[in-house]
């Protein structure tokens, strides 16, 4: 092949190379970078008197880069926290996701300046970290990531209603976080990957979800129906009986403690005059019979010279209240929040003598129907 055959074979290659080349796009930085999602996690489910306290799904893998976005569905009061290596202070409380000596914020906290047993809701925990109209927090060890006290409806007068919290995710690892409502049992984690790794898409998300929460209904549903169908009392002093009511699924546990029944059961009990009633609960709830309408709320918004408004818990529902030996219903009973690991117990004893029907509520759990009715019979006529 002589030289200028060569060279036209070379030219013609290129020439048939460059011109392939053109039917490619070409990559720029730009069409090359990893495409960022924002992925949902549903928080809660249930609906009313049933509540499953768990976040949907539990377990989330997701890219390096990503963004996680956490959405209430149930109607219990929930949070989204990340603790870990945060600090809270003296108030703190043992983490259940680490060693020993390792503290997340509490439920409640003195009021500064307040009287000794007048206790709010922690501001750690009730308030997100993000402020309002800021960026989107990146998650590091050594901070609080915190969504607040997600709320269908606004928590105070003049404050928006929180019903969702993002956080990005800038690098790869495995990280906890808890609701700092029900820290002992609804915990979820991120598991963040490089982009080589699979993650699944939404879909296989809500799948995921859907899945879960469908297996803690139908254990829920258990529990409410064992609950309905069984009554117990106990013979006492003069004919008199004793009656037994659970405060949520005292008795009768769902297998699972993210499954709720925020009921009493049974939810109307008929009893005869002179008879009592024994209410006892492994949860949080209060019995409260109020003469007068509105029943107080538990919570008191008290508006701040700045920033949010401070949260009281209402000191007629948290303290006991028994002005008489046996129930009089112009007066105002109340048990003051019952539950685990609180001051007044977790039980309480109430006996009547005058007959009626008689409504009583649980004030922490009220706006999602846990209310009941005790009435009472006269004794029968002697023969």
């Amino acid at each position: 092949m002589s030289r200028t055959t060569r060279t036209c074979v070379i030219v013609w290659i290129l020439t048939g190379m460059l011109g392939f080349a053109t039917l490619i796009p070409p990559v720029t930085p730009e069409s090359s970078a990893q495409v960022l999602r924002n992925v949902t996690v549903q928080v809660g489910g249930g609906q009313d008197t049933m509540q499953a306290l768990a976040f949907f799904p539990q377990n989330l893998r997701v890219h390096q880069g990503d963004t996680v976005t956490w959405k209430i569905v149930g109607d219990e009061p929930h949070t989204t926290a990340f603790t870990r290596g945060f600090d809270p202070g003296p108030s703190g409380v043992q983490s259940p996701l680490d060693p020993p000596g390792i503290n997340i914020p509490v439920f409640a906290v003195p009021i500064p300046g307040g009287a000794a047993d007048a206790l709010q809701l922690n501001p750690q925990l009730a308030w997100p970290t993000r402020a309002p109209g800021a960026a989107v927090e990146k998650y590091a060890s050594g901070s609080l990531f915190n969504s607040g006290v997600y709320t269908k409806q606004p928590m105070a007068p003049d404050v928006p209603a929180n019903d969702t919290f993002s956080l990005n995710f800038p690098n790869t690892g495995t990280f906890s976080y808890i609701c700092l409502v029900h820290a002992d049992r609804m915990m979820g984690t991120i598991e963040v990957v490089s982009t080589n790794i699979d993650a699944p898409s939404q879909a296989a998300i809500d799948g995921t979800a859907s899945r879960e929460l469908d297996a803690i209904t139908r254990l829920m549903q258990s529990a409410r129906g064992q609950g309905e169908t069984f009554v117990r009392s106990e013979t006492g002093a003069n004919n008199s009986l004793t009656w037994y009511v659970r405060a949520g699924n005292q008795d009768f546990e769902s297998g699972d403690g993210r499954g709720q029944f925020l009921d009493f059961q049974p939810k109307n009990l008929n009893i005869t005059s002179g008879d009592t009633v024994i209410w006892s609960t492994s949860y949080f709830h209060s019995i409260t019979f109020s003469p007068t309408s509105p029943v107080p709320e538990w919570l008191m918004p008290i508006p701040q010279p700045s920033g949010p408004p401070l949260l009281q818990v209402n000191p007629q529902i948290l303290a006991p209240a028994k002005p008489a030996a046996t129930y009089d219903p112009t007066q105002y009973f109340n048990s003051g929040i019952l539950g685990p690991f609180l001051p007044f117990g977790d039980s309480w004893a109430l006996t009547f003598t005058q007959p009626g029907t008689f409504s009583y509520s649980c004030q922490v759990h009220a706006p999602l129907g846990m209310k009941g009715t005790i009435t009472v019979q006269a004794p029968p006529t002697p023969s």
